[in-house]
């Protein structure tokens, strides 16, 4: 559904990283809207302009105007950012900048994509105006950008989002699901929580930020938090699968070491909701959709 803010919008975006999770979603919203989009990816592909963030070169955009642009590419694998500090940095911070710069001499209004991982999760539901304090070189990255574009008085909004939510059954939720259904019991941890957002939600979040010529630091994620155990439980429930086969364990540091885990996982997101009326859901409310997804929808079991 087109929303008022993209009905007001007369303009031309770019997105920088278009085959990514939440370029793709910026694509989808933007399909029916009758908005002009130029699409850049880092593969050779048809459609889009060819702009890869390990050697960015803005030439392939030579002579095009965009009023907004949504820079949605990078290094997203935090044990990558950790274990290649120098790679993932040159990729996430130096191109990155370069090509935000780049876009502002320009004239055009940026989104950045940025990470609750610039917080080490010791504050419960830190607001915008919190100071950062990364506790992993992911999060250290996404700080250097936020400095730069404050300290530089870039023309961009920084969007803080907690952990992203495919639209389709991937990764470790698509790992318990496939078990569940083969009758095999999963170990979610007992010691970790997710603050959940679906992808399309953050693409309406980016939307309504680049539109309405937004600029500082906006969070969005769930309202509240959910284990990765009673997650697993959910799926369960929704699914209509054995719930006594979800049998959750603590994770140990070698399974997953502390610097990816939080003890608190949400970001207070009042201020958009206040500013641009961007709903913020319940952590159940935005699994029980992704759940519903599976290929199982919740209905059939009452058929």
């Amino acid at each position: 559904m087109e929303s008022d803010f993209q009905r007001d919008f007369r303009g031309t975006c770019l997105i920088v990283g278009a085959d990514g999770l939440v370029g793709s979603a910026l694509r989808s919203l933007f399909a029916d809207s009758g908005i002009a989009v130029t699409l850049t990816s880092r593969r050779p592909c048809a459609g889009t302009v060819h702009l890869d963030l390990r050697d960015p070169n803005l030439g392939g955009l030579a002579g095009a105007h965009h009023d907004v642009a949504f820079v949605c590419a990078a290094v997203t694998d935090m044990r990558t950012c950790q274990e290649d500090p120098d790679g993932s940095r040159l990729v996430n911070v130096t191109n990155t900048l370069g090509v935000l710069r780049g876009l502002a001499k320009r004239g055009t209004r940026s989104v950045f994509l940025s990470s609750s991982q610039v917080f080490d999760g010791e504050t419960a539901e830190p607001d915008e105006d919190a100071p950062t304090c990364p506790k992993n070189e992911y999060g250290a990255q996404k700080v250097a950008v936020e400095r730069a574009i404050r300290e530089e008085g870039l023309p961009v909004a920084v969007l803080r989002v907690t952990k992203v939510m495919a639209d389709r059954p991937v990764g470790v939720f698509q790992g318990w699901f496939e078990a569940l259904l083969q009758g095999k019991p999963v170990h979610p941890a007992t010691n970790m929580a997710l603050s959940p957002v679906m992808v399309s939600d953050v693409a309406e979040a980016a939307a309504r930020l680049g539109f309405a010529r937004r600029v500082g630091i906006w969070h969005l994620g769930s309202r509240d938090a959910i284990g990765y155990d009673e997650a697993a439980r959910l799926m369960a429930e929704l699914q209509d699968l054995p719930e006594a086969l979800v049998q959750g364990q603590a994770l140990t540091e070698e399974q997953v070491p502390a610097i990816y885990r939080h003890r608190h996982v949400t970001l207070s997101c009042r201020k958009l909701g206040r500013e641009l009326a961007m709903p913020v859901r319940q952590a159940r409310d935005v699994l029980h959709q992704l759940f519903s997804a599976f290929g199982r929808p919740v209905a059939a079991r009452l058929t």
